[in-house]
């Protein structure tokens, strides 16, 4: 084995001097993402945002549609064949309604026009059982 000095000033051996590095600390993962962790959130935001544009898409459309009308496509129905000329009267029963006595009046088709006119010449008044109604 073999010994290295360095002699000093004073004759004796010195040991070398010492160079001090100075450590960077490496970058931590946090601070720098991959590029898969990149591509994942560009993918990420571009759904949210074609999302959102479709959302409020559609709530421009409907606005739009709204403003046009959202009535019924068909005209309601009238009722078919003549008119009646003469007056029948009908006595109401427990549990009758106005819409159960007009969809008795008049089997098929709308009842609407025959319920409305029931209420308006009774008044809109409840209906009370042994009450007689004079139908048109």
């Amino acid at each position: 084995m073999a010994a290295i000095a360095y002699p000093g000033a004073e004759g004796r051996p010195q040991a070398p001097a010492r160079r001090h590095l100075h450590v960077v600390p490496a970058p931590t993962r946090a601070r720098r993402l991959s590029r898969t962790a990149i591509y994942r959130r560009r993918r990420v935001l571009a759904v949210a945002a074609l999302f959102l544009a479709v959302f409020f898409l559609v709530l421009a459309a409907r606005a739009a549609l709204g403003a046009l009308g959202g009535g019924p496509l068909a005209a309601p129905e009238t009722p078919a064949g003549p008119p009646a000329a003469a007056a029948a009267v009908y006595v109401v029963q427990p549990g009758d309604t106005y819409w159960t006595i007009a969809r008795r009046l008049q089997p098929s088709g709308d009842v609407r026009a025959l319920v409305d006119s029931l209420s308006s010449e009774h008044g809109g008044s409840p209906l009370q059982p042994g009450e007689q109604l004079v139908v048109k």
